[in-house]
């Protein structure tokens, strides 16, 4: 394996247009298709984490497949607005704006309790939500300074490992925590999304072409030429999401050290987890897992 197990104990606001932003473990907003999905067992966005995926219906409702050792797969109950699911924990944002999280405590499963958020984002360690007025909370563990926060207003906030992103008001990427490849040390530019991976990080510029930074051993760092609406990543790879609902991937597979695949058929969100890579299909209701091989229930 490329980096084995890990031995450590280690909304988004409404998308506000047609196009949904990347769904990531850390980074999950709902999808802009909305019409595309059908009754309470169509979702609004998906969440893949550490073997693990979680879906928000559109009912708000959870549900949740794969690992279940910590918890992490049995969501409460409530009405939800937005989900990310991290290693071994998962976060969410009740439609009031509360945090709920299940799974592991030790692993940042414990938001503040009063405050309103829009949007969660869940690490390894830590996680951070997005304020209502725009600011960042991180919590967890502060190893290589993961819940520091940059002061000042955001649009999005992802995390993953021990370092984390946002999106600042003015387009601009703040990121924070491990920077020992670079990951924290976003370009310069205006971007419309921010996404953390591994040791690397990802943006989409404004004209929906994809900036990466950080490691790029296995090419997790060189996407293809060409627009994208979303994009998502995890520990040496990364995915985006054309606007005719493709998926391309780059980079490898942690688990076969292979070259990244990409799946087909036409999407409406993409998610990448550790060991698990999911994609939320045009129809809203169908959810197509590879890596491994999970599904949602009807």
């Amino acid at each position: 394996m490329l980096h084995g197990i890990r031995v450590l104990v280690c909304i988004a606001t409404w998308a506000s247009c047609g196009s949904p932003l990347a769904v990531s473990r850390d980074s999950g907003e709902p999808a802009g298709g909305g019409d595309a999905n059908t009754g309470t067992n169509g979702f609004v966005q998906i969440s893949a984490g550490y073997e693990q995926i979680c879906g928000l219906r559109v009912d708000g409702t959870v549900v949740c497949s794969g690992a279940t050792e910590s918890g992490q797969s049995t969501p409460p109950p409530g009405s939800f607005a937005q989900i990310s699911a991290g290693f071994r924990f998962v976060c969410g944002v009740h439609r009031d704006g509360s945090a709920a999280c299940w799974g592991n405590g030790i692993l940042g499963a414990a938001p503040p309790a009063a405050s309103t958020l829009t949007q969660v984002a869940s690490g390894d360690l830590f996680a951070c939500g997005l304020l209502k007025d725009g600011s960042i909370t991180c919590w967890g563990s502060n190893y290589l300074g993961a819940t520091t926060a940059p002061a000042g207003t955001f649009t999005q906030v992802s995390a993953d490992l021990y370092h984390a992103c946002g999106l600042r008001t003015d387009g601009s990427v703040a990121c924070w925590g491990q920077n020992t490849s670079g990951e924290s040390s976003p370009p310069a530019g205006t971007f419309t999304q921010v996404v953390a991976g591994w040791n690397h990080a990802c943006g989409l510029r404004a004209d929906g072409t994809a900036a990466c930074w950080g490691a790029d051993e296995v090419g997790q760092c060189d996407p293809p030429a060409g627009t994208f609406i979303q994009i998502t990543a995890s520990i040496a790879n990364t995915c985006g999401l054309r606007a005719n609902g493709t998926i391309v991937c780059w980079g490898v597979d942690p688990e076969t050290e292979m070259p990244m695949t990409s799946p087909t058929g036409t999407f409406l969100q993409i998610s990448l987890g550790e060991k698990v890579f999911c994609g939320l299909h045009s129809d809203g209701s169908t959810v197509t897992c590879w890596g491994i091989t999970l599904t949602l229930g009807p």
